[in-house]
C-alpha cells in the first residue's frame, strides 16, 4: 500500500509512503530513503491538528529507537492552496496501525497532542481570554452599540464554541489501537 504526499512549497516532487512486509518506508522526493522496521515501533501518536488553512488536518507519527516518522493528510498543491487526501491517507494508516499491532503490539499507542504542547496552548488560550475579559470590563462601551462590537462579540463567542470540540480531540492520552483508528478522519 502507498500513500503521496507534497510537504510544501520547499519540495520539488511528492514523497511517498509505503507500507513494506517489514518496515514503514518514507522514499523524498530525491530518492532517499528512511525506513522504520515494524517490530522497532515504539510509540504510535494519532491527533487532530487543524490550522487556518487545513481544518480538516490529521497526523500520524511513528516512533522507534533513533527514528520518527510523521505523516499528514494535507498536501501542498501550491502557495495557499492544500488538499484533503483524506480518502487514501485513512486507509494507509490503518493498515500501518495493523501491521504495528501484528509485529509490535507492546507499542504505545496516544491520541492527541502532546502533554507539553496541549498544556502551553491550554495556557495560551487561558491568558488570551483573561486579557479579553478584563478588556471588555475594563473598557467603557459607546452608547451606540456598533456593528463592529457585535461582530466581534460574534467571533468571540465561535471561537468559545470551539474551543471545547478541540480540546476533547487532543487532549492527550493513553488508546488501543482499535480507538486510534477511530479517531482517523473518514476515508
Amino acid at each position: 500500500m502507498r500513500y503521496r504526499k507534497r510537504e510544501n512549497l520547499f519540495t520539488n516532487g511528492e514523497s511517498e509512503y509505503r507500507i513494506d512486509d517489514d518496515a514503514l518506508v518514507r522514499r523524498a522526493p530525491d530518492g532517499s530513503e528512511q525506513r522504520i522496521a515494524w517490530r522497532d515501533v515504539k510509540a504510535l501518536r494519532v491527533r487532530f491538528f487543524p490550522t487556518m488553512a487545513k481544518p480538516w488536518l490529521h497526523e500520524f507519527r511513528v516512533e522507534a529507537a533513533g527514528a520518527t516518522m510523521t505523516i499528514d493528510n494535507g498536501h501542498f498543491a501550491g502557495v495557499a492552496d492544500f488538499e484533503d487526501r483524506s480518502a487514501s491517507y485513512t486507509p494507509f494508516v490503518r493498515a500501518a496501525l495493523a501491521r504495528v499491532q501484528a509485529q509490535a503490539p507492546k507499542a504505545q499507542v496516544r491520541i492527541g497532542s502532546r502533554p507539553l504542547a496541549f498544556w502551553a496552548t491550554m495556557s495560551f488560550v487561558a491568558l488570551a481570554f483573561a486579557m479579553l475579559a478584563a478588556v471588555v470590563i475594563v473598557l467603557p462601551l459607546p452608547a451606540p452599540f456598533p456593528l463592529a462590537a457585535i461582530a466581534k462579540l460574534a467571533v468571540i463567542a465561535y471561537g468559545l464554541y470551539l474551543l471545547p470540540r478541540w480540546v476533547r480531540r487532543n487532549w492527550p492520552r493513553g488508546a488501543s489501537f482499535d480507538s486510534a483508528a477511530a479517531e482517523l478522519p473518514p476515508a
